[in-house]
């Protein structure tokens, strides 16, 4: 076992799923000084513990022991997420990507800022954007923290911090002063957030030529609590999350920043994106007439079903056979080799094989029938044979984007996949 290339195959995987070291530690049973040990490449996992990190890191023992693994599963640098069905993602990847370089910018002056009102250093590195319904936000904070709601629910925001940061902020004891006064979410309101709040506001102006009111990022607006009891969010709306981790006295805690569903649209019109999410223009990649691309011979599916009497008028919904906890079907040359748990790769659709053998093969062999996809992609032989528990199969299909439904090979209409009673479904959008 080739440390330096084991540990550095252990800290991809580990932050592809976004863990920490102290995370993966407490899976495994060992101390995080161990997996940093692993990962500096000072030394090997025991032999005793392989099966389980190779289990909870999603690969084959031999994998981790070769310090590589197959092509199929090569997914290094992109973001790595299991995907709800109940619900999709909203937010493309460009614009993740922009809301993340706006967050480096609101970094620096924040950091800059909270080093000078508090006269020593403070740390503030960007964590990470992610996109997700507000009820996920709201039981993912800690009971009581430090909240501000800068009209949330009419376009604006939300900046939440966790307790002991803002109790570090205002050099106070937690220990102590566990409890949140009035006094103490005023007192950083008027110094903390009103960098913050104005720091965000000078970036939005920056790249939206100063045409969104900056009366929303004001101080003035914003409430302040103890808690998000009182939020009053939209439950189930989508936001983005952009988060900040703050190291004071060598302690790191998070500053958040919700982002509304209606003040992205706004930052959105106004030309915020630099790929014009909301311009709806529509692009397509040309293929040169030189490409020889092999077609694609790998298919994610839902299943295949009897054609006879399918309606597939718009606002149809076919339920299937499929319960939504069980895994897809991914099918080559018209078997059932595995089954799949559906992810998404930076923006692709995709699927982490579930199995490590291949199924009792299901052969499809009817001539006429109809399929919903996932997506499909192109492998070699070799690829294919080379799947096993914990590889990634990477589809053309862009999440949030309709999906195929396919009759004896050829695509007859589009659709959104929801859930009926614990089942797959798929409301028709589009007919061909």
């Amino acid at each position: 076992m080739n440390a330096e290339k084991t540990g550095a195959l252990i800290k991809q995987l580990r932050t592809n799923r976004n863990m920490t070291q102290a995370q993966l530690a407490e899976l495994v049973n060992v101390s995080d000084k161990a997996v940093s040990k692993w990962e500096r490449g000072d030394g090997c996992p025991d032999i005793t513990i392989l099966p389980k990190l190779a289990e909870v890191l999603g690969v084959e023992m031999e994998s981790l022991v070769e310090g590589a693994i197959p092509k199929t599963q090569d997914v290094s640098g992109m973001h790595i997420k299991d995907y709800n069905f109940r619900q999709p993602d909203v937010y493309p990847r460009h614009m993740q990507k922009d809301i993340l370089m706006m967050g480096e910018e609101i970094r620096k002056k924040i950091n800059k800022a909270f080093t000078a009102i508090m006269n020593e250093r403070c740390e503030i590195a960007l964590f990470g954007v992610d996109q997700m319904v507000n009820i996920e936000f709201l039981r993912s904070v800690p009971a009581t923290c430090f909240f501000y709601d800068f009209d949330f629910q009419n376009n604006g925001f939300c900046v939440e911090l966790d307790p002991e940061l803002g109790k570090m902020l205002l050099k106070q004891d937690a220990e102590k002063f566990p409890s949140i006064t009035e006094f103490d979410l005023e007192v950083l309101k008027s110094w903390f957030m009103k960098e913050f709040a104005a720091a965000f506001a000078e970036e939005v102006a920056v790249n939206t030529d100063g045409s969104i009111d900056a009366d929303r990022f004001s101080i003035d607006r914003a409430r302040s609590c103890a808690n998000t009891n009182s939020a009053n969010q939209e439950e189930m709306h989508m936001m983005l999350l952009l988060s900040f981790k703050c190291s004071v006295n060598g302690t790191d805690r998070f500053l958040n920043l919700q982002m509304s569903a209606g003040l992205l649209e706004d930052m959105s019109l106004a030309g915020f994106f630099k790929d014009g999410y909301s311009s709806r223009m529509k692009f397509q990649l040309l293929s040169n007439v030189k490409d020889r691309a092999e077609p694609d011979n790998v298919f994610v599916e839902f299943g295949r079903f009897r054609p006879e009497n399918v309606n597939l008028s718009h606002g149809q919904i076919l339920v299937m056979d499929k319960k939504e906890t069980e895994g897809l079907n991914v099918v080559y040359k018209d078997r059932v080799i595995h089954s799949g748990k559906t992810i998404v790769a930076d923006e692709h659709m995709g699927v982490e094989v579930l199995e490590s053998h291949q199924l009792d093969e299901i052969t499809y062999d009817e001539d006429d029938y109809l399929s919903v996809r996932l997506g499909s992609t192109s492998l070699t032989d070799e690829q294919v044979s080379a799947l096993h528990q914990g590889s990634y199969i990477i589809l053309d299909q862009i999440a949030g984007e309709p999906l195929q439904i396919v009759r004896s090979g050829k695509t007859v209409a589009t659709g959104d996949i929801v859930i009926a009673d614990g089942l797959f479904a798929i409301r028709v959008l589009e007919s061909k």
